[in-house]
């Protein structure tokens, strides 16, 4: 059934790659991005991907760049990824004109229909779905068959505090306060020299995150780290066994080992959590650690974590699990997966979010569960795609 017509938010990997997937099934396809293309993974800064880029390619975007690829096994960064792939993507005539970018999604909903009405029911896909987007010329409504969000998690990062939730004074610093991103710091890591900065966190990007640290206190004396985890453990970094991805391997025995052997400008604070923040002066902050521990910082890097915005699909009746704050199909589908690289056996009803007609794709569809692989949301968006162009929805 094609003609269908095909919202897509986000112009990141997931969504170009439903995008072209799209167009292949004759659907009408319309592209709608908060920033522009590639935005959140412009933000990595030099961060480089852990998988080749032949792991990373949108299907069908080899044919359309051709000899304007580097090499298959090329590890980008972010911003080259951007850049080299999905900008020229965007530009390309297979999706020239389709691909709209500042263009806020605000709201989504169902024509008519409230989340009250029929939830659960396919009645509901009798009516088109709606959005209310911001633009540079004023807001304006969408109505489609069927909507994809790819808008990613990026863009909304954990708070700093124990729990989860924002550490006293957290909310009330200063915005950009506290760095939330490795492009952030990167670009003023030059002003950190010979300051006192907290590290909160010990996931990939926090391991990220010391390496550069390191490299700064190598160059710039008198600069100190209080690195904060939640981990009681010597190593913090989770390590995979006999890892097939080298450079995954190499950040994360590289921060392991400063961990471990800690030199003399970096402090561990293990099983440690954020429990407030007190501004001292314009710029010295202190921070009050679990367990009545506190020391005065310079600067702050949290990175905690990323979770999914789901505030502007209120009023569609999705299903969502209460661990990952993702699909809760999909999540339970996947719930025995601890590494990326394992693939999850994903049926098509999986990949339905309880509204017909409406998917997530790509990181936001793994919510904030930290094994999203690109390579598996592109053969998830494969389903997710002949069941749009079928007219029947998952």
């Amino acid at each position: 059934m094609s003609g269908q017509r095909l919202v897509i938010i986000g112009a990141g990997p997931a969504g170009l790659a439903a995008a072209l997937g799209g167009i292949r099934r004759g659907l009408e396809v319309t592209v709608l991005e908060r920033d522009e293309v590639g935005s959140s993974l412009r933000r990595w800064g030099p961060t480089r991907f852990f998988s080749p880029l032949s792991m990373n390619l949108p299907p069908g975007a080899t044919g359309i760049l051709a000899d304007r690829l580097p090499g298959s096994d090329a590890l980008l960064t972010g911003p080259e990824f951007a850049d080299t792939v999905l900008a020229p993507l965007a530009s390309s005539e297979a999706l020239r004109g389709r691909v709209l970018s500042k263009r806020h999604v605000v709201a989504v909903g169902r024509a008519g229909l409230t989340r009250l009405d029929f939830a659960g029911h396919p009645i509901r896909a009798e009516r088109p779905l709606r959005l209310l987007v911001e633009t540079p010329e004023g807001e304006r409504t969408f109505e489609a068959d069927a909507v994809i969000d790819a808008s990613g998690t990026y863009g909304q990062p954990t708070a700093a505090g124990s729990g989860g939730i924002p550490a006293t004074g957290e909310r009330a610093l200063a915005a950009g306060r506290i760095i939330r991103d490795l492009g952030a710091l990167h670009a003023r890591r030059s002003a950190f020299g010979g300051r006192i900065i907290l590290l909160v966190g010990h996931g990939h990007s926090a391991a990220h995150a010391v390496a550069e640290l390191a490299d700064l206190a190598g160059q710039a004396a008198g600069t100190r780290v209080v690195w904060a985890v939640r981990s009681l453990n010597l190593r913090p970094c989770t390590e995979v066994a006999n890892d097939p991805l080298p450079e995954r391997q190499n950040v994360v025995a590289q921060a392991n080992q400063l961990a471990l052997r800690s030199p003399g400008w970096l402090t561990m604070e293990r099983k440690a959590s954020v429990e407030a923040f007190n501004l001292e002066s314009e710029n010295a902050v202190r921070a009050r650690l679990s367990g009545g521990r506190e020391v005065s910082v310079d600067e702050i890097v949290a990175l905690t974590g990323y979770r999914p915005d789901l505030s502007f699909l209120s009023e569609l009746a999705i299903a969502i699990d209460p661990a990952t704050e993702g699909p809760a199909r999909l999540a339970r589908a996947h719930s025995n997966v601890t590494d990326c690289l394992s693939v999850p056996s994903v049926r098509p009803e999986d990949l339905s979010s309880g509204e017909p007609g409406f998917y997530f794709a790509g990181a936001k569809s793994y919510g904030r569960a930290r094994t999203f692989l690109l390579q598996t949301g592109y053969n998830q968006l494969e389903t997710i795609l002949d069941s749009i162009a079928s007219g029947v929805f998952l």
